[in-house]
């Protein structure tokens, strides 16, 4: 089994993202020694991002999920300043008003969606790879 967080990380994420299920943070956790700060954790977390996301607008983070089934606040962070316009839209704007509860699971289960079509047009994409190389 390989032991490197990043890779433990990615494939926890894919997996999710392929199979419609979220991966729970204390799960997420699990996947690294106890020894490991916080802080490394999420650099690690930034670096399988940054590996699943192909495009700015596809975030692999929404994956995660509290035990309310949300995301932490550093996705919806992640989403205001990557795609502000939408989360305006979408929220409004949060310096004027305050997410709602509604809008939050509204605005993940929209970006789950897509990050799940994500993952199957990058499953195809790669075994058409493979199937040209065989």
């Amino acid at each position: 089994m390989d032991t490197n967080p990043l890779a433990l990380v990615i494939r926890a994420l894919e997996r999710a993202a392929l199979q419609s299920t979220v991966v729970p943070y204390k799960r997420f956790h699990v996947l690294f020694p106890r020894t490991v700060p916080l802080t490394r954790r999420y650099e690690v977390l930034d670096a399988a991002l940054r590996s699943l996301n192909d495009a700015p607008d596809i975030d692999y983070g929404v994956l995660l999920a509290c035990d309310n089934g949300l995301p932490g606040p550093e996705f919806f962070r992640r989403y205001q300043k990557q795609r502000w316009d939408t989360y305006v839209a979408a929220m409004g704007d949060p310096r004027f008003k305050s997410a709602t509860l509604k809008g939050k699971r509204e605005l993940v289960a929209a970006e789950r969606q897509r990050v799940h079509q994500h993952a199957l047009r990058a499953r195809e994409h790669e075994r058409e790879r493979e199937q040209q190389c065989a």
